[in-house]
């Protein structure tokens, strides 16, 4: 009843299958986005990083040298080591940023991220993930969820809303 009148069967009809099929739209349109920023991640990593790991390894195998890294030269030092990697033949993946060693992640209902790598003979630091990447990526590398154990670490960052993962070569 509305205003003390009954509402007629065919109107009643009409409003079920309008929440019905509003609220089957808004799960597909969910269920969608979720999809879609997995795809993201795992692009970023099966695209992206593996590339580094087989590129890493190429110049590791060549036995190349690598330049000095101080503790504060991150850029100067990311930017010898892609110089040095092309002059031998293992040139890194290209990236979507205009830095071989920065990548600029974009899912949909989340801030931009932009992860900078910091690779090593060993290891691959990335600095700049929000913690729904760093979740997804250990997944992806260790097949389960744990920050301290496998191949893929990490800690949050001093900024508090970011984390720096550790992937071991």
């Amino acid at each position: 009843m509305v205003n003390g009148e009954r509402i007629s069967g065919r109107t009643a009809d009409r409003i079920a299958s309008i929440v019905i099929y509003t609220g089957f739209s808004l799960l597909v349109l969910w269920v969608g986005m979720k999809l879609i920023n997995y795809v993201l991640v795992t692009r970023f990593y099966e695209g992206y990083i593996v590339g580094w790991k087989i590129g890493l390894r190429q110049y590791n195998s060549k036995a190349a040298n690598w330049p000095h890294f101080s503790g504060g030269n991150h850029v100067q030092y990311m930017n010898s080591l892609v110089r040095l990697m092309q002059e031998k033949g293992t040139p890194p993946p290209l990236s979507n940023t205009g830095h071989s060693y920065v990548y600029h992640l974009k899912r949909l209902r989340f801030p931009a991220e932009y992860i900078f790598l910091l690779c090593f003979p060993d290891r691959i630091v990335l600095y700049g993930m929000s913690d729904k990447t760093f979740i997804r990526m250990d997944k992806l590398i260790d097949r389960e969820l744990d920050c301290e154990k496998g191949l893929f670490t990490g800690t949050p960052s001093k900024d508090g809303t970011t984390y720096i993962g550790v992937l071991r070569l």
